[in-house]
């Protein structure tokens, strides 16, 4: 009996915000269970396993017999035996009969037939761009703002980059090459059944480039992420694949994109999608400011960047015709075009006579593990939360933003005010006529928003502060010496900011205590750094559930002179065109609003900044991010929302109605089942749940992956000495634990505007408690360098 309960359990239905059982399933109520009946159902994990949330055990999706448990704060969990793996059934291992082992003989044909392929793409390629007219995209074209947001940093980057990305593409070719010899099923692929390592082969050149380590750990993690876990030395490295939740959709169960649950029918365009189910209205979120929304996007660009193909030049490639009134025909266009059809009847685009939208395919990365297998996408910046939007993700940028002297940064002196250099590439900005200003980051969106912009600047300011003070602390450091420590502290202030400020206010205090993602107190070490987690960003994640922000970006700001109103900024116009920071007031104008208004609220309603004039420049209509959010998670293959649900530990949803009567009518009008919902689309319609800004399925996913980011970092600050090799000491620990946003502001702005904020510069001020203080107070902790001191 008992084991009859434990499986209906597993289809109650969750409508809680907590996952909270219920009795709907099994006695026609929706009554809450209380704690007496809920403990006669869930059991306690027996020895070998251990009661996680669902998201953390993949596995428990494969697997028919699951025992639930309760987790530390009372929630539904799994008794997970898998780990964080995408593991299998025995059953499904059984079901295939096995010959897939790679002989010479297999292995010679499929080299020949991966060579053929290539060098058909590569022909192709080299006639589209000796024929020219529309298969490349011009300057002013409204997608070009698009490219210019994933270009390269420098000819070094894009060589590696472009060489990691053929590689990757050779492989892809092979997998399909021996999948159609030998007829093997996407589930196979699926479920990761070709694991013979090919290294040793003739298709071994196609495989990731492993790192070689130093024999001894070096105190500092390295620039571009190599080494951090010394058995799996490509994990969290640049330009190596995002990792996954669960595998991907594709429709040839390799790199085309999925298609509907229903005869195989193409998706809906994702534009019809966005104008049907999504609205432009205004909302506000109460509780928190504009720079909760500005410091997300910037630690998002900390840990991930996806790059779309380019013709082997460089050149941005075009999917649509010069007029964008359609797509190019197959045989005229690159294999990586992947264009958003625009109805005909669109309230917008059809006013322009646009029916095509560019869209570009993201590159791929070999696989880790040298084996054939689905495509996986590359992650150009490492996967850590080490600043590398500050000091970049190669040793080439790096030594390119550094002064080498003193341990500092390179600054953009303007009239005695230190701004971000002034960038080199003509094409970083819309313009470089003289007197502009285009800056330089260790990141190469930094000019996209100029809120961003701002943020930099802070960052920077805040390494170069640090910079001087260690060197007057310890005169007989070098300037290689201060520059190590000084974006060791820097990182560390990142990472304490993140856990202690941004993720309560995004995930609220019971999911940070159900995920251990809260800071350690006093002078304590964290003890849960696990060598056999991949803290690689999860594609999911990137994807799909961190774009939530995309629905709380306010597309007009309001900066204010004191209380006198000195202008409203409409975000497009300023995208990739960030001069005004160079007006003496200007910063403290933009930290004044991101510090004080509220931001919007994580619905269904996006601004018509990012809907309709996105990345336009001087067009007067740019590009749709949620349609290209809805693409991009079909390019990445992405499976359906409806299978993460079940992920999540909750009930697939069998109508549209599920979603709601209004939502669900909306949903019917562009997909043809419900099975076929976007992650994207379904997460952001679910209802937050607690405390949370978001809803179950993405709330577990942020959960999870910075758990992940945290669990899997050697160098995660809080590590102890057994694990971390640059640790820091418990009296600078405690230093580090009063890092603030706040602080950050008050040491870095022109000090023209700014002299009092809030102690939690993402809260609205004034609000429970949490009232204007003196940059000076005590209110707004600082971190006290003196614990550096080492002369």
């Amino acid at each position: 009996m008992h084991k009859i309960l434990l499986l209906l359990i597993l289809i109650i239905i969750h409508k809680s915000s907590e996952h909270v059982l219920t009795k709907k399933s099994i006695f026609g109520g929706n009554e809450k269970l209380d704690k007496s009946s809920k403990d006669s159902l869930i059991g306690t994990c027996k020895t070998g396993s251990k009661c996680v949330p669902f998201i953390s055990c993949p596995g428990h999706i494969w697997h028919e017999n699951k025992e639930l448990c309760s987790t530390t704060v009372s929630n539904t969990g799994i008794c997970c035996t898998t780990g964080k793996n995408i593991s299998m059934t025995n059953a499904s291992k059984e079901r295939v009969n096995y010959n897939l082992h790679l002989d010479s003989e297999t292995i010679g044909v499929i080299k020949q037939r991966t060579k053929n392929s290539m060098s058909q793409l590569q022909a192709k390629e080299a006639q589209l761009l000796a024929a020219g007219g529309s298969v490349v995209l011009t300057r002013d074209s409204a997608s070009y703002g698009h490219f210019r947001n994933s270009r390269r940093f420098s000819r070094f980057d894009s060589y590696e980059v472009t060489d990691a990305a053929s590689r990757a593409l050779e492989m892809s070719l092979a997998t399909k090459a021996f999948k159609d010899r030998e007829g093997l099923s996407n589930l196979d692929l699926e479920q990761g059944l070709l694991m013979d390592d090919l290294s040793s082969t003739p298709l071994g050149h196609s495989c990731a480039t492993r790192p070689q380590c130093p024999v001894v750990v070096e105190k500092y993690r390295s620039i571009d992420g190599s080494c951090n876990n010394r058995y799996y030395a490509l994990w969290g490295t640049a330009m190596s694949p995002m990792s996954r939740l669960m595998a991907p959709s594709y429709d040839d169960g390799i790199w085309s994109p999925r298609r509907s649950v229903v005869d195989n029918e193409l998706l809906p365009s994702a534009r019809r999608v966005v104008t049907t189910v999504f609205t432009e209205e205004s909302a506000v979120q109460p509780e928190f400011t504009l720079l909760l929304m500005q410091f997300g996007q910037f630690i998002s660009h900390d840990i991930s960047q996806g790059l779309d193909f380019t013709y082997g030049n460089g050149s941005a490639i075009s999917c649509c015709n010069k007029d964008g009134t359609k797509s190019l025909p197959i045989d005229s266009r690159h294999f990586a075009c992947m264009p958003i059809y625009l109805p005909k009847t669109d309230s917008f685009y059809a006013g322009y006579n646009q029916r095509c939208m560019n869209f570009v395919r993201t590159v791929l990365a070999p696989r880790e593990d040298c084996t054939l297998g689905y495509s996986q996408q590359m992650n150009k910046v490492t996967h850590f939360l080490d600043g590398s939007t500050i000091y970049g993700s190669s040793a080439d940028q790096t030594a390119q933003l550094r002064t080498f002297e003193g341990g500092k940064l390179k600054t953009f002196n303007d009239y005695g005010r230190e701004l971000l250099p002034l960038a080199k590439n003509k094409d970083a900005c819309l313009s470089n006529e003289e007197g502009m200003a285009c800056f330089e980051s260790g990141d190469t969106r930094t000019n996209q928003m100029i809120t961003l912009v701002a943020l930099h600047t802070l960052f920077l300011r805040e390494h170069n502060r640090i910079a001087d003070v260690l060197s007057h602390l310890n005169p007989t450091w070098d300037d290689e010496y201060v520059f190590l420590e000084a974006r060791q502290i820097v990182v560390a202030e990142i990472q304490a900011i993140t856990y202690k400020e941004f993720l309560p206010a995004i995930l609220g205090y019971k999911t940070m205590q159900e995920f251990d993602l809260n800071l350690e107190n006093g002078y304590d070490y964290y003890l849960g750094y696990d060598s056999y987690i991949n803290p690689s960003i999860i594609n999911e994640f990137s994807t799909a559930a961190f774009r939530f922000g995309h629905s709380i970006v306010d597309g007009r700001l309001e900066l204010y002179e004191g209380r006198k109103m000195d202008q409203t900024i409409f975000i497009p116009e300023v995208m990739f065109y960030p001069s005004q920071m160079r007006r003496t007031k200007f910063l403290d104008m933009i930290l004044s609003t991101l510090t004080g208004k509220p931001m919007q609220a994580v619905d269904r309603s996006f601004s018509e900044a990012l809907t309709k004039y996105l990345f336009r420049g001087g067009s007067p209509f740019g590009v749709d991010l949620p349609s290209i959010n809805i693409q991009r998670g079909r390019d990445h293959g992405l499976r359906p929302y409806n299978d993460y649900r079940q992920l999540s530990g909750l009930p697939r949803y069998n109508s549209f109605e599920d979603f709601g009567s209004e939502v669900g009518e909306k949903l019917a009008k562009v997909y043809r089942s419900v099975d076929d919902v976007d992650l994207w689309v379904g997460g952001l319609l679910e209802e937050p749940i607690e405390d949370s800004l978001v809803g179950p399925v993405f709330r577990d996913m942020i959960a999870e992956q910075f758990l992940r980011t945290k669990r899997g970092d050697r160098y995660y600050f809080e590590n102890d000495p057994s694990v971390n090799p640059g640790h820091f000491s418990p009296d600078q620990l405690f230093q580090l634990r009063k890092a603030s946003i706040s602080r950050i502001i008050c040491d870095n702005n022109d000090h023209i505007l700014i002299s009092r904020l809030a102690p939690n510069a993402f809260r609205v001020p004034n609000v429970n408690g949490n009232d204007f203080v003196d940059c000076h107070s005590n209110s707004i902790p600082r971190v006290d360098l003196r614990y550096w001191n080492y002369a």
